[in-house]
Parts: structure tokens; sequence; C-alpha cells
């Protein structure tokens, strides 16, 4: 692992994830890639003066340079205490930035920040980790945040519990999970899905596996997949390789 994502909108729910990036940057000695990516306000043009841009202009600009300096500063901070840090500054979509960030980039690991969803606006932010941990072709972590804005867990691994599935090999836990057993010095359980619910774990580590369509989710609908919209525990997804 030599690149970690971290996708920021500068939000308590990202920030809560930042100890986990710090987790694994410390113990990994990656990178960390942090990106900003930003969306402008659409200019007021009404009733424009000569040679004034209109304040809706003005303001949209200002937001761009604030957010310019939060993510500079972000990385003095992390610089500070020893990390090796990149800044990405991009206007776009949320989801597809992070993703072509993240293929530009060669990230080894994305790492978002995932609310409670219990509202409209918590849903629609959570919907480009869902759209992200689904399309990534690197592992994400998504870590759990309180409506507050606090991690649900701290940011340690002393155990991690692997989702075993009817697809799951032995080979792929152990290609997906020995490098973090070596790097936290953790205790891996290999657990059906019926028990992740009463395991005491750190970390869930998981493959997610590609629907074959529309139906085939109404009839063999997977509850490990599920994690990833309610899972308290922060969660690792791993992507079937093509």
């Amino acid at each position: 692992m030599t690149n970690l994502l971290f996708p920021t909108d500068f939000s308590i729910n990202t920030t809560a994830a930042l100890d986990w990036v710090r987790l694994f940057a410390h113990k990994t000695g990656a990178t960390i890639t942090l990106l900003h990516v930003y969306q402008p306000m659409l200019p007021d043009t009404t009733l424009p003066t000569m040679g004034d841009p209109g304040l809706g202009l003005v303001a949209s600009q200002e937001l761009e340079d604030i957010s310019r300096h939060k993510l500079a500063d972000l990385a003095r901070t992390l610089q500070a205490e020893g990390l090796s840090v990149n800044t990405e500054w991009r206007i776009g979509l949320v989801d597809d930035s992070i993703l072509e960030t993240a293929r530009t980039q060669s990230a080894d690991l994305i790492v978002m920040g995932r609310s409670d969803l219990s509202t409209f606006f918590d849903r629609l932010a959570g919907s480009a980790v869902t759209d992200v941990a689904g399309e990534a072709r690197c592992p994400v972590l998504i870590v759990p945040t309180t409506s507050e804005g606090q991690a649900v867990r701290p940011a340690q691994i002393r155990t991690i519990a692997y989702a075993m599935q009817p697809q799951t090999t032995q080979a792929l836990v152990t290609f997906q999970t020995e490098s973090l057993l070596k790097a936290f010095d953790a205790e891996l359980l290999v657990l059906t899905e019926d028990q992740l619910d009463t395991a005491h774990s750190d970390l869930i580590v998981m493959e997610l596996y590609p629907k074959s369509g529309f139906l085939d989710g109404l009839l063999h609908p997977n509850h490990v997949a599920g994690l990833i919209e309610k899972s308290e525990v922060p969660l690792l997804v791993y992507h079937e390789q093509k």
C-alpha cells in the first residue's frame, strides 16, 4: 500500500474518517492524496451592470479560494505530523471525480466517511459513498459516523472480521487480510453473514461481487453488500478482479 486517496468536503463526516487515514498512513508508510471536488455556484446574472460580473460570480470565486486554502491547510497539518501528502483539487461530479483521481493516481485505497443516512441530505451525500464503493477498482474503506460527525468506532484495528460469502475462498481471505494482520498485529475472525451482527470487531473486510441482473438481486439478495449502507463497523470493500 503506497497511496491512500482521501476525498474531503471539510465536513464533520470526512473529519471523522481522517483519523482512519492517519492510522493507515502511519502503519503502512503510504502517501496520502487529499482530494477536494469543488462544485461551483451558479452565477447571479440578474441586473448586471457595466464591469460588474455579478454577486454570484464573486461569491463563487471566494468559495473556490476558501476550498483551495482549506485543502492546503489540511495538507500542512498532516505533513507536520510526519506524513507524506499530495493534494488534488477538481471541479465536477463528486463520485466521478473520486473514481477518476483514484485511477490517475493509482490509489491503493480510498477512505470515505459515511453518515447514518437518516435524512434526505444524508442519503444524498451517502449515495456518493455507495457509488464509489460499487465502481472503484481499488479497495474502499468506509468509516461510519454519527449524526454529530463522530466516528462510531475509534481508529484502531485489533480484530478484523472477514465476511464470508458462498463464492469466497480461503485463498482470497488470506490474500485480502494477510498484510493488514501483519501491519496492525491484529486477530482475524472469519464469519458467515449471520455471525457479523454479534461479532466484536474493529474492521470488517468483504468482497463485493457484481449482481448478474435485477432479478438476481431480488431472488438472491446480498446481505453482505448491504453492509455498505448500514454497518456501524468500518468496512473495507474489495472488488472482484477481472
